[in-house]
C-alpha cells in the first residue's frame, strides 16, 4: 500500500519523525491508535475512542471547529499525543483511473493536472491530488489518481494544529483501512467493506492499490432504529438486542431477523451493485480489471451475527472478517488487548499507524 495520501502537503524527514498515531473522525466518534517498539516487534500502545454529539461532524465535513477541537485537545491532554496520522473522508474524495499519454516521469504531474477537471466536479485549483502508476506501456501509463477538497483538507489540518497536534500525513480512508487488512505483498483483488454506524465505505483493492471507492447512506444505526422501533426499547436496549442476536434465523428470533433485514438486503444490494461494475464497466483507460475473489469485512457492524453467512449465499462468494493486526511486525505470540469485535472499528486507525512500520 501507498505509505501516505497527500503527505506532500507535511513532508517532514525521517531523521525528524517522531513515533505517530492513526487518528480517524467519524461522524460519530473519533478513535486513535498507536504502536510501541517492544521486544521482538511491535505492540499495542495507546488507543482510545471519544464519542461526538450529532452535527459536530456530517458525512466527513468538521461542522463544528469548535466543538471538534474540544474533543482532540481532551485527547491529546488525557492521553499525551503529539504527531498524529489523519484519515480523511472517502465520501470528499475523488478516486479514478486515468490514462495519460507517454511523457517524462517528472512531467506526469503536469500532465494529470492538466486533464483533471475532466474526471473531478471541481476546479484544478480547488483541489489537493496525489497519484501511483499502475501499469506503464509503450504509450502510456495507467495511472490511479485521488483527489480531495483543498477546503477540507484545510479544515481538517486547521483543527489538529489550532488543537496543538501535529500532522505527520493524511491520507484517504480508504488506503488506510486497504494497508491494514490486505496481507502485505498480496497482489490479489479483494473488495473491502466498512460497515459502519452511519455510512458503509466500499473500496476495490488490486494488486496493492485501492482503485476503487463508493460510500452508500447505510449503517449499523439504522438496523438498531428498526429494532428500537419493533420492540418499543430506547436506542441503548435496540444496540444491546442487536449484538446479542443479529441475523440468526433461530425460531426466537424470528421477529428480530424480519425487523432488520430489509435494510440488510439494501447493503447487500448495494454491495452486488458495485460487484457487477467492477467485472463488467469499461474504463476508457482499458485497464485489465481482475475478478474479485473475496469480500473482506470491517467496521463497528461487520461482526453482525449471521452477516458474513446471509453476504456468502446471497452474492455467492467468498466473504470474511478482516485482520486489522496481520501486517503488524508484532512479537511471536502476542496478543493485542483489544477485543477482536472492537479490534474492527480500529481498522482505519490501525492502518495509519502502520505507516510508522513502513520506514523501517
Amino acid at each position: 500500500m501507498k505509505q501516505s495520501l497527500f503527505r506532500s502537503l507535511f513532508p517532514t524527514p525521517r531523521f525528524l519523525q517522531m513515533p505517530s498515531v492513526g487518528l480517524d473522525i467519524s461522524d460519530k466518534s473519533v478513535r486513535f491508535l498507536g504502536f510501541v517498539e517492544g521486544k521482538g516487534g511491535f505492540i499495542l500502545g495507546n488507543y482510545a475512542e471519544k464519542k461526538i454529539n450529532p452535527g459536530i461532524v456530517e458525512s466527513g465535513k468538521i461542522k463544528d471547529e469548535r466543538k471538534i477541537k474540544e474533543v482532540l485537545v481532551t485527547l491529546k491532554s488525557e492521553h499525551k499525543l503529539d504527531f498524529v496520522r489523519v484519515a480523511l473522508p472517502e465520501e470528499q474524495a475523488y478516486l479514478f483511473l486515468m490514462n495519460v499519454p507517454l511523457v517524462k516521469k517528472r512531467q506526469l504531474r503536469e500532465s494529470i493536472l492538466f486533464q483533471l477537471e475532466e474526471h473531478v466536479p471541481i476546479k484544478a485549483t480547488d483541489a489537493v491530488f496525489d497519484y501511483e502508476i499502475i501499469n506503464e506501456r509503450a504509450d502510456s501509463f495507467v495511472v490511479q489518481v485521488s483527489v480531495i477538497p483543498i477546503q477540507l483538507v484545510e479544515s481538517y489540518a486547521r483543527i489538529f494544529t489550532e488543537s496543538g497536534l501535529r500532522p505527520v500525513s493524511f491520507e484517504v480512508e480508504a488506503q488506510a483501512i486497504a494497508r491494514a487488512v490486505i496481507p502485505r505483498g498480496d497482489r490479489g483483488t479483494y473488495m473491502v467493506v466498512d460497515f459502519g454506524q452511519t455510512r458503509t465505505g466500499i473500496s476495490i483493492v488490486s494488486e496493492g492499490s485501492v482503485l476503487f471507492t463508493s460510500t452508500i447512506d447505510v449503517g449499523g444505526a439504522m438496523l438498531t432504529e428498526a429494532i428500537a422501533k419493533e420492540f418499543g426499547v430506547d436506542a441503548r436496549e435496540a444496540e444491546k438486542i442487536k449484538r446479542e442476536r443479529g441475523l440468526g434465523q433461530e425460531k426466537e428470533n424470528k421477529k428480530i431477523f424480519s425487523a432488520i433485514i430489509s435494510t440488510v438486503a439494501i447493503f447487500r444490494d448495494e454491495i452486488n451493485k458495485h460487484f457487477i461494475y467492477w467485472h463488467t464497466h469499461k474504463e476508457t483507460d482499458q485497464y485489465i480489471r481482475r475478478p474479485i475473489e473475496k469480500l473482506i469485512l470491517c467496521g463497528g457492524d461487520s461482526n453482525l451475527h449471521g452477516l458474513i453467512d446471509y453476504l456468502a449465499r446471497s452474492l455467492r462468494m467468498k466473504v470474511e472478517l478482516a485482520n486489522v493486526w496481520g501486517n503488524v511486525s508484532t512479537p511471536l505470540q502476542y496478543i493485542p488487548e483489544i477485543a477482536f469485535r472492537d479490534s474492527l472499528t480500529y481498522a482505519t486507525a490501525v492502518g495509519l499507524a502502520l505507516a510508522d512500520q513502513d520506514y523501517d
